[in-house]
């Protein structure tokens, strides 16, 4: 259950901003589907995003996620163009 009063207010928008339930850090594409989906069935948000990390070898790098899961969607308000 969520305290309406302590929900954090948009400072752009002034709506309430979704709340974050947990962040999950994930090392392929298979498991972030996976989680959206079950996001998906369960009504809930997410915002992902990605970042690289060196390998073991530290010859290159691989893809690494953070998914974070909210209480709603989050809006992303684009800005205009000048």
């Amino acid at each position: 259950m969520t305290d309406v009063d302590s929900r954090t207010q948009d400072e752009t928008t002034g709506e309430t901003a979704p709340e974050l339930i947990a962040t999950h850090y994930l090392a392929g594409i298979d498991e972030v589907v996976e989680h959206l989906r079950a996001a998906d069935q369960l009504g809930l948000g997410v915002r992902v995003s990605s970042y690289l990390v060196a390998d073991e070898e530290g010859e290159g790098f691989a893809v690494r996620w953070e998914l974070e899961l909210l209480t709603s969607s989050p809006v992303h308000q684009e800005e205009e163009a000048e």
